[in-house]
């Protein structure tokens, strides 16, 4: 397995990913609602590649295949970690972290923050994230209240 940015011509099979992620990993701790609105059928290609824009985009490749995905905006912002739900706990995420952190640190980013899911909690919180607040967000019409947590580098 190895690390490399995002192409172009990858978007689909992302989007792919996450909505298997959001559906298969995440589904004993949101309702089928909850899971719908994250991960809507009917995925907006246009808007996700727009919000990734200027964003450092990495994916995690095993045998050819997307494994892992992870997304992080130019001021230490992770907006997006996710693994293919036959890839959990394989290292995949923790290994796109890591990679996060290090380019973070060479861009003199000193801290990463995020809005973590229920079901991520603990996977940020063994990693030396700290909890810093509760962050209330919207997706197509379905509030989340997530944990607000962040790292110092």
């Amino acid at each position: 397995m190895y690390i490399r940015k995002l192409l172009d011509d990858e978007y689909e099979e992302v989007i792919k990913l996450i909505y298997q992620s959001v559906h298969h990993i995440c589904k004993s701790d949101y309702t089928e609602r909850e899971l719908s609105a994250w991960a809507p059928d009917n995925f907006d290609r246009v808007k996700f590649q727009r919000a990734l824009n200027g964003c450092y985009n990495t994916v995690m490749i095993d045998k050819n295949d997307i494994v892992g995905f992870l997304s992080m905006e130019q001021d230490g912002y992770l907006n997006r970690l996710y693994t293919h739900k036959d890839h959990t706990g394989k290292g995949v995420a923790s290994t796109l972290l890591e990679d996060a952190q290090k380019w973070a640190k060479n861009n003199g980013i000193t801290e990463i923050r995020l809005d973590s899911s229920k079901t991520a909690e603990n996977f940020y919180l063994k990693r030396g994230f700290s909890e810093c607040g509760i962050s209330v967000l919207t997706h197509n019409g379905v509030v989340f209240k997530n944990k607000t947590m962040h790292k110092f580098l």
